[in-house]
C-alpha cells in the first residue's frame, strides 16, 4: 500500500472553527445534561461503605449487577467536574477517589480478574471480580488508568502516589500481536494467564491514550517502546473537502476518547500530526454527512447529526461511522441501522464543533421520550424503524462519562484534559513516542 502524504495541519484553520467558542450558547443547556449524568453516576455508583466493589460504575442503567472498567474512569475523571460545578463537596469526592483507588488495586492484585495490571473489562459491581469470560482489555484499563491519573492530579495530597502505582502496575508489553509483520499493543487477552491474546490495534482510534500511558509509566520496568505508536496505520482521507487521519469505523467517539483525559492542543506527533485539530475536522466531517443522511433518514432532518457506537432498534452496533473510514459500510447491520442516532455523539465533539454540538443538544432535550426523568438523554433513537419512531429505554454510561468531560472541556476550557497534564509522567508519554510540544 502506497504510504499516505503526511500534512501539517494549520493553526488559521483551527481557529476559524474555534473563534465564535461561548457566543451564543445558553449554558443552562449544558448545565442540565451535566446535572443529570451527575444523578446517573449518582445512581448508578457503589457507594456502599466496606464494600469490596466501592467506587465501581455499572455498564448500563439496566444492568444493576455488571460493572464497566471504562465507565469508572470517566466517573474518577468526572469528580473534579462535580466538584467544581457543586454537585459535591470537595472532601467528599476525594474520600471516594480514594476508596475507589483502593478498590482498583485489589482488583489488580486478583489473578483471576487482571493480568499484569490490565483489568477484565467487565466485573462484578460488589466484589469487583471478573463478569464471566470478560476479555482483559488493554482500551478499558487504560480508560480507567486515565480517570485515575486525571482524579489524583486535581485532587492530590496523597493520590499522586496511589495513582502512579495503579498506572505502573499496568504492564502492556505483555499484550502485544504481531500484524502484517509488525508488533502491535493487543487488544488484551481473552484469559487470565495472558495466553489467547485478542486482536491488534493496527489501525488509529481512541487508543491513543495507552500510547501516552505505555511510553510514560511510572515504573521504568513497564514501559513501552515508541515502535507500538510508530506502527499503527494512520491513513489520511477526505469528505466534502475536509481531510483527516481516520479510524477504521470512523465513529466519532474514536476522535474524543483520549483528547477527554489528555490535551493534545500542545503536541504535534513526529509527522506533524496534530490530533487535537484532526478531532475538529473529523467533527466537521461528521456533521455535513449526517446532513447528506437527511434524504434518507427522518432522524437527521433536524439538528441531529453524528454516527457513533451505540444502542439500536437491532441491538447494539459498533460499526456506524463517518467517512472516510477503513470499514467500507456495506454490511446489513450497518445499513439497518443508520437512521439511529446517539446523543452522545455530538455532545462528546463539543469543544471540537461547539455551534453544532450545542444545537444538536438543545433539540435532544427537545424530544420527551429522549428524555429521562433525572438521568438527561437516553442513549439513542430513530425516528423511522419500519414507520415506527424507536427511543432507546437504555442509558450506557461510558456515553455519560465522555459527555461530562467534553462539555465541561468545553464550558471550562481544556479544564479536564489539563489535569493529567500536570503529571510529568504524562509528558514524557508524550515526548517518549516522539511528539515535539507546540510553541
Amino acid at each position: 500500500m502506497k504510504k499516505p502524504l503526511v500534512l501539517l495541519f494549520t493553526t488559521s484553520l483551527l481557529l476559524s472553527f474555534t473563534s465564535c467558542k461561548k457566543e451564543g450558547i445558553d449554558m443552562a443547556v449544558i448545565n442540565k445534561e451535566l446535572e443529570g449524568c451527575y444523578n446517573y453516576f449518582m445512581g448508578t455508583t457503589n457507594y456502599t461503605e466496606g464494600s469490596l466493589g466501592f467506587g465501581l460504575t455499572r455498564d448500563r442503567l439496566t444492568k444493576t449487577s455488571l460493572c464497566s472498567i471504562a465507565a469508572t474512569g470517566f466517573l474518577l475523571a468526572s469528580y473534579p467536574v462535580f466538584v467544581e460545578e457543586g454537585y459535591m463537596e470537595k472532601d467528599r469526592a476525594k474520600d471516594i477517589v480514594d476508596k475507589t483507588f483502593d478498590t482498583v488495586l485489589r482488583i489488580q492484585a486478583d489473578s483471576e480478574t487482571s493480568y499484569e495490571g490490565c483489568i477484565s473489562h467487565f466485573v462484578d459491581m460488589n466484589t469487583g471480580k471478573r463478569e464471566g469470560t470478560s476479555e482483559i482489555s488493554t482500551i478499558d484499563t487504560a480508560i480507567l488508568v486515565s480517570g485515575v491519573v486525571t482524579a489524583a492530579q486535581y485532587f492530590k495530597d496523597g493520590l499522586v502516589e496511589k495513582g502512579n502505582t495503579i498506572w505502573g502496575n499496568v504492564n502492556f508489553n505483555k499484550f502485544t500481536k504481531t500484524k502484517g509483520g509488525k508488533e502491535h499493543i493487543s487488544m488484551g487477552t481473552s484469559s487470565p494467564n495472558g495466553e489467547n491474546q485478542l486482536s491488534p490495534w493496527d489501525y488509529y482510534a481512541e487508543q491513543l491514550m495507552i500510547y501516552i500511558l505505555g511510553a510514560g509509566n511510572p515504573n521504568l520496568e513497564h514501559r513501552i517502546s515508541n515502535k507500538y505508536y510508530k506502527n499503527i496505520t494512520k491513513n489520511f482521507g477526505s469528505y466534502d473537502g475536509i481531510s483527516h487521519v481516520y479510524s477504521w469505523y470512523g465513529s466519532l467517539f474514536t476522535y474524543q476518547y483520549s483528547q477527554a483525559f489528555f490535551n493534545f492542543k500542545r503536541f504535534n506527533d513526529p509527522n506533524g500530526i496534530n490530533y487535537y485539530e484532526n478531532s475538529v475536522k473529523a467533527s466537521q466531517t461528521a456533521y455535513r454527512y449526517s446532513k447528506t443522511l437527511a434524504r434518507n433518514y427522518k432522524t437527521f432532518d433536524s439538528p441531529a447529526w453524528g454516527l457513533t457506537a451505540c444502542d439500536t432498534p437491532f441491538g447494539y452496533n459498533g460499526e456506524l461511522g463517518t467517512p472516510p473510514r477503513g470499514f467500507d459500510g456495506s454490511s446489513a447491520s450497518f445499513i439497518k441501522a443508520q437512521g439511529t442516532v446517539a446523543p452522545t455523539a455530538a455532545i462528546g465533539s463539543m469543544p471540537f464543533t461547539p455551534t453544532e454540538s450545542y444545537n444538536a443538544l438543545k433539540y435532544y432535550q427537545s424530544l420527551e421520550r429522549l428524555n429521562s426523568k433525572s438521568y438527561g438523554l437516553m442513549d439513542s433513537y430513530n425516528l423511522n424503524v419500519n414507520g415506527v419512531e424507536w427511543y432507546d429505554p437504555d442509558i450506557i454510561g461510558i456515553d455519560k462519562g465522555i459527555e461530562v468531560l467534553q462539555l465541561y472541556n468545553y464550558k471550562n476550557t481544556d479544564f479536564v484534559s489539563n489535569l493529567a497534564m500536570e503529571n510529568p509522567y504524562v509528558i514524557n508519554g508524550f515526548l517518549n513516542n516522539g511528539f515535539i510540544e507546540v510553541k
